[in-house]
């Protein structure tokens, strides 16, 4: 296209011109664009969500108000009875010694640390442990990973390929098993999960006595991550605040004493071939759920 310029120059003939119209509403545009960048960035994130295929309303804690009567039945039992003030309550996803995910309710009050097996179906404290926050020596936080030489990731690819055929024969859509049983399915499955372990161990290794007893109590440290409704619940980012691991890492660094040691470094889980763990993760025995005819 030629330039043309009305100021100086020869004169333009104006019987051929044409009549162009332009989007130039920068309002519009800029929603369009931040529409298209907010869908790339939601599509880059769902990508990597750890929980896949959940239902969040068969969760007791999806229900309104559910959360927040637990956390001041809790404040008003534990927090106030001991004397202290509350700094904040979390409801968070618990990685014990042996990879089994459990929903824990978290409490921080500016003297103890309070984890908490709340019975969100009869509404009652079942269980709880408080750890005086002067006593973390360490705190790491980081992504969750496994050793190299642990067998989980291949498991859980290997479940998650027959449990996408499942699904696809179940609802009947035979056209699609094909796809569902490429071999992209069967691939193994990292966590992609952040997480923060407090420790108290004083650098002292965990008994073998402890390490390979799954019964086992006491255990030097604690391991959270998320809960997976921080990837699923609609509300506001006020709600959501409540199952982010990342919120409660600030917090709770803001109260440690100067002599805690902070390390950014991976969380290793000590899971090399547990099909106990995987079984009760898949289908998150460890939360407080709707299933079928029975809850629990």
């Amino acid at each position: 296209m030629e330039e043309t310029c009305l100021e100086e120059g020869p004169a333009v003939n104006f019987e051929r011109a044409t009549l162009e119209i332009a989007n130039t509403d920068p309002v519009r545009s800029t929603e369009n664009a931040d529409n298209i960048s907010n869908q790339n960035s939601a599509s880059r994130y769902v990508c990597n969500v750890p929980f896949k295929h959940i239902d969040v309303h068969t969760f007791f804690t999806d229900r309104n108000e559910v959360v927040e009567r637990a956390i001041s039945d809790c404040t008003e039992k534990l927090i106030k009875q001991n004397d202290d003030e509350l700094v904040g309550s979390w409801l968070l996803t618990e990685i014990s010694l042996w990879d089994t995910e459990k929903e824990r309710l978290v409490l921080l009050s500016t003297k103890a640390l309070y984890s908490i097996k709340y019975d969100f179906i009869s509404l009652k404290i079942l269980d709880f442990n408080r750890v005086p926050i002067l006593l973390f020596d360490t705190i790491v936080t980081g992504d969750i990973i496994y050793p190299s030489s642990s067998l989980a990731p291949r498991l859980n690819g290997l479940a998650e390929g027959v449990s996408s055929v499942i699904h696809c024969a179940v609802r009947q859509e035979w056209s699609s098993i094909a796809g569902c049983s490429n071999l992209t399915q069967f691939e193994p499955r990292k966590r992609h999960m952040s997480g923060i372990r407090l420790m108290w161990n004083r650098g002292q290794p965990l008994p073998l006595i402890k390490k390979w007893n799954p019964f086992a109590r006491n255990i030097p440290w604690l391991t959270y991550a998320s809960h997976p409704l921080f990837w699923y619940k609609d509300g506001t980012e006020i709600v959501k605040t409540r199952f982010d691991i990342e919120v409660f890492n600030t917090t709770l660094k803001s109260l440690l004493p100067r002599e805690s040691n902070v390390v950014n470094m991976p969380i290793i889980i000590e899971n090399y071939c547990s099909l106990g763990a995987l079984v009760h993760n898949r289908n998150g025995l460890g939360f407080f759920k709707v299933r079928g005819k029975i809850s629990f």
